[in-house]
């Protein structure tokens, strides 16, 4: 008897790793191995700068002198800092999507592009993004609180933000606004994102206008 049994469960041994072998041989053959990486459904979406006929209508208002215009400090929400797409459900509760990112977080995105904007809408390619050296000569500072800017589950796109302009040599504050606006939310993956650059260009635009006002009666008195 003692004799048999290293036989017999050599035997099993072999007949399980044979078995083993022929369903790692299948999977793999068959691409359905539990080693393969899962497919990534992630997509990526940016906010888009303003590019219609307003704009060039009031850059035209300067046609003179650049400006230098100082952008920041922008503060953003902390639910809103981060690659995930965010959608409010409602007042209390946040949806963050597992496939829609963006590509790069949200709140420098919107620094970006408010940027862009407002270099589109003053004619001018001196922008400087919050901090920048003590040296340099600021026109006009631009400080932005957002408060509120995201997508809706009613498909809206909402923004609200509180914003100031400040005297760039002295820091005095030259006048204080705040923007609440919403777009629908259309059809299509870029939906949302566009929805939302719509927001921004409102608020840009908003910006530029009191700037060109400011700088218009600082000319008058000079």
């Amino acid at each position: 008897m003692e004799g048999t049994c290293p036989r017999r469960i050599g035997k099993t041994h072999m007949k399980v790793a044979t078995r083993l072998l022929a369903l790692f041989t299948s999977a793999f053959l068959t691409g359905c191995t539990v080693l393969a990486p899962e497919p990534d459904y992630s997509r990526f979406f940016v906010l888009s700068a303003i590019s219609d006929p307003y704009t060039s209508t009031l850059a035209s208002t300067f046609s003179g002198r650049s400006l230098t215009i100082g952008v920041g400090p922008i503060t953003f929400p902390d639910y809103l800092r981060r690659l995930e797409v965010v959608t409010r459900t409602s007042d209390n509760e946040l949806h963050l999507s597992a496939v829609n990112r963006w590509g790069e977080p949200l709140d420098k995105n919107f620094s970006r592009v408010l940027s862009e904007n407002l270099a589109r809408l003053l004619n001018t390619d001196q922008i400087e993004k919050f901090p920048w050296p003590l040296r340099t000569k600021i026109d006009y500072q631009i400080e932005v609180d957002v408060i509120r800017f995201e997508a809706t589950g009613d498909n809206q796109a909402h923004l609200l933000v509180r914003w100031m302009i400040r005297d760039g040599a002295t820091r005095k504050s030259l006048y204080a606004s705040e923007t609440s606006t919403s777009t629908p939310v259309g059809s299509g993956r870029t939906a949302a994102a566009t929805a939302l650059s719509a927001d921004l260009a409102t608020m840009s635009r908003e910006i530029a206008a009191q700037v060109a006002v400011l700088n218009s009666r600082r000319l008058e008195r000079s």
